[in-house]
């Protein structure tokens, strides 16, 4: 039950990161054609779409990391043995889930000071500076429970999808 709202969080959050790459391309080719009229483009149209595609990568990496989506090199655990594979695969997760809680942890840290200093973004748009920073430590932690529900229950090595 709990596993199957979570795999929902993370797929609402892919979802809206989809929406959001969507959006970008759209404001992209509306700036283009303003452009190209010799009319002025959307004001902060490029400081927007950098926080966007920020917010929009750290949205989505803990749903491509759930389905396997990200790169991968099995050129040398595809050789090996079901249950060597299986080892190295929960190995790799748990390392993956330690850098994942240790770089979550210095992102909440940046994002503590940066609430505490008072910083702000200033670009077209004024905005405090940990509104950006909060993605990070939030997506992360995310990362961490992915990673560690595939050390507990690791998925089977799918060789179909192997790039050799």
């Amino acid at each position: 039950m709990i596993g199957q709202l979570f795999d929902r969080l993370l797929w609402m959050l892919a979802a809206m990161s989809a929406g959001i790459l969507g959006a970008i391309a759209v404001v992209i080719a509306i700036n283009v054609a303003l452009r190209n009229f010799g009319l002025p483009v959307i004001y902060g149209a490029l400081d927007a779409i950098q926080y966007a595609l920020m917010i929009a990568t750290f949205m989505g990496a803990p749903w491509v990391l759930l389905r396997n989506g990200h790169v991968k090199v099995d050129l040398l655990s595809a050789s090996f043995s079901p249950r060597s594979e299986a080892t190295l695969g929960r190995a790799t997760n748990l390392i993956g889930a330690i850098t994942a809680a240790i770089l979550a942890w210095y992102g909440l840290q940046a994002v503590l000071a940066s609430a505490a200093r008072g910083s702000m973004i200033r670009t077209s748009f004024v905005i405090p500076e940990w509104w950006m920073l909060a993605f990070v430590p939030l997506s992360l932690t995310l990362c961490v429970i992915v990673f560690v529900r595939k050390v507990l229950r690791p998925d089977p090595p799918d060789h179909a999808l192997s790039g050799l």
